[in-house]
Order: structure tokens, then sequence, then C-alpha cells
């Protein structure tokens, strides 16, 4: 278990190591509204991302066990999602041709593509994780951190300096990533023969709340960054990104890592595995970060990022403090991932994308990055209180029951 954890974890450092790299690579070359339409494309793609990850990925790691067994279970089990994500995957890309205005037919396509690559990315990992290939995942992580900021660079300097280049970089990336996580499947052997299985064999979360749940999840993640480009503009949203990039999505990305590493073993009956230990020493870990950052910020982002971004340094502690209770409130609901206890997430979920929605609209009129900063706060520690408490009430419940 510990050498699993060590491959796991060590995985996820370096290719955030990775993804700091190739931030500030960009944020040298690229201009913040250019970077801000970048943004934008990834906040559209990554809502397919979230309603995959919800309504498949979690489904694979739930039913880790038989996939052990049996890999075609997985591939059954994409099956019998591909309709309704096939719908949301269409839908998306509508939003995408509305909301953003692209400069040629080349990006759009390139936007449709990214958006595809990115849900079957969070598949791939689910799958690998399902699986326990721990070395797997770290490499594929990896994969996509060092590679999709400097086949963008390359794209950029040698072919042509837009956002199509950028975007073909990072499709690249995620191509190999794509292809190594096939070359891990087929090298599976399973102990079964490939059998079909019907919805009453495995039931995945069932009807739409899966999908709906994906939806909040992105929205108090994302919604922001749209708020922000259509109220301030594609320059203000480029420098809010690069500060997403540095204070945020680490977190975000070592709350998933997390949750790919103990859902599989959580939802394995025959191990007593109590993860709270864990949660609260990561979480100690990261509120000690957040204190270092109060002190090195400026220093941080005087190497870190391009000059036009530094003057908005000092949000970087709290940006990452709203990283840091959002990453524990979604390791906590960990309890929620099953089929009877969905619509209670689904509740969590939509009652934080509102009180976001009403926060982020308001202090992102009034106040600009600043005001997006404090909203976030705000929304995460309204999730986390909701899931304790909602947490609490389903022991309670249980406890009555038995």
């Amino acid at each position: 278990m510990r050498k699993q954890a060590l491959i796991h974890y060590g995985g996820y450092i370096l290719s955030s190591i990775g993804a700091l790299f190739g931030v500030s690579l960009l944020s040298h070359i690229v201009t913040a509204d250019m970077y801000g339409t970048i943004a934008l494309y990834i906040a559209i793609a990554t809502l397919f991302q979230t309603i995959v990850r919800e309504a498949l990925s979690n489904a694979m790691m739930r039913y880790s066990l038989e996939i052990q067994k049996n890999k075609f279970i997985a591939f059954n089990l994409v099956k019998m999602t591909q309709v309704p994500l096939l719908i949301c995957f269409i839908t998306i890309c509508l939003f995408c041709y509305f909301w953003v205005d692209a400069q040629s037919f080349t990006e759009l396509i390139l936007s449709f593509l990214l958006i595809l690559l990115l849900g079957c990315t969070v598949a791939g990992e689910a799958f690998l994780s399902a699986v326990l290939k721990r070395g797997a995942y770290a490499i594929h992580l990896n994969i996509i951190q060092w590679l999709r900021f400097p086949l963008a660079a390359i794209f950029f300097y040698y072919f042509e300096a837009s956002t199509s280049s950028i975007l073909m970089g990072f499709i690249l990336a995620f191509i190999v990533a794509a292809i190594f996580d096939f070359i891990i499947w087929k090298g599976i052997r399973p102990n079964q023969p490939k059998q079909d299985i019907t919805p009453s064999d495995f039931n995945i979360f069932s009807g739409y709340t899966p999908i709906l749940i994906g939806f909040f999840v992105w929205f108090t993640t994302f919604y922001d960054r749209l708020a922000i480009e259509k109220i301030h503009g594609e320059d203000m949203l480029g420098i809010y990104f690069v500060l997403m990039q540095i204070a945020y999505m680490p977190v975000i990305v070592l709350m998933r890592a997390s949750a790919n590493f103990l859902f599989p073993l959580l939802y394995n009956p025959n191990k007593k595995m109590i993860n709270k230990k864990m949660i609260v020493i990561i979480t100690s870990l990261l509120f000690s970060v957040w204190l270092f950052l109060q002190l090195t910020h400026q220093w941080i982002f005087s190497w870190l990022v391009g000059e036009q971004y530094r003057e908005y340094s000092w949000l970087l502690s709290w940006l990452f403090l709203s990283a840091v209770l959002n990453a524990a409130a979604y390791l906590f609901q960990a309890r929620f991932y099953q089929a009877h206890t969905m619509k209670t997430l689904l509740l969590i979920r939509g009652m934080t994308a509102l009180l976001h929605f009403g926060t982020v609209t308001l202090f992102a009129w009034l106040y600009a990055i600043e005001g997006l900063v404090f909203a976030n706060v705000c929304a995460s520690i309204f999730l986390i209180v909701l899931s304790c408490y909602f947490g609490r009430s389903n022991k309670l419940i249980d406890r009555h029951n038995t």
C-alpha cells in the first residue's frame, strides 16, 4: 500500500511541477488576452470532462473489483453511458460555438476535439485507477502536464502565433496520453472471457443525476472564468487564469488524484480502510502551505510568471485556501457516491452552485479579480459545511436503522 501511494502521489507531484513550468513558459510568450481565450476554451471543455467523471469515471471506480477481474466491464460501462454523454458533448460543442468568438474554422474544430479528448482523458484515468495501475496513472498524468505546454509553445513559435497553435499543442499531448492508455488496456489479460452486461447487472447511478452533479461541480469551478470574461474581457480572464493555474488547479488535481487512489479502496468491502487520518494530514499540510504563500507570494510571482500578472500575487494564498476547502469537501463526499445517496450529493452541489452564481456575479461586477477570489472562498466554505452537515445526518440515519 505504501509503495502504491508513493508512486501515485509522486506522479502527481511531478506532474504538478510540469504544469507550473508550462504555465510559466506560456505566460512569458502569450499575451493576456490570448491566454484568456485559451482559458475560455479549457473552461468549456472541462464541463464535458467533469460530466464524464461524475457519470462514468466514478462508476468505474465503484466497480473496480469487477473491472480487475474482467477489463471488458469497463468497456460495457462506457457503452451504457454513451448516449447521454454524446448528447452532453453535442450540447457543449454548441455552447462553445455560440459563446466563444472563434477566429477561424480551424480553431473551432480544434476546440471541439479538445472537449472530446478531455472526456476521454478522465475516463482513461478512472480505468487505470480501477485496475490499480498506479505507475501507469502517474505516467499518464505526466504525459499530459509535461507535454501540453511545451508542445503548445513549439507550435506557437514555429508555425503560427495563434490560439489554434496552442490548442493543437494541447490536443497532441492528450492524444499521446490516450494512446498510452490504450496500450495499457491491450496489455491487461482479463481473468474472465468477454461478456456483455446489462443495467440490471451493474446499477450505474440511475437517470441523469450524475450528469446534473457534474454540471454543478463544473459550474462552481469554472463559472467565475465565464463571468470575468463577459464582464471585464479576455485580458482580465487571462490574468485570472494564470492565478488559477498556480494556486488552485494543483490542489484540485491533488484532490482528484486522492479520489482516484482512495475510491477503489473505499468501495472494496474486503478492506477496512479508514481514510480520515490521511485526509487530515493532507489538509493540514496544505494549510501550512497557505501560510507560506502569505509570506512569499511576491517572490514566487517574480520568477514564475510574466510581469503583467504580478500585481495580483497577493491573491495567491486566498485562492489556494479556496482550493483546499473545496478539495477537503470533495474527499469527504466519497460516502455519497452510492446509488441511494446521489440525490443528497445533488442537493449539496446544487445549493453551492446557487450561492456561487450569486456571489461571483456580484463580486466580479464590483471588484473584478479580487471579487472572484473571495467569492470562491465563500462558496468553498459553504460547500464543506454542507458536506459535513449532510454527512453527519446520513451517519445518524444509518445508526438509527441498525
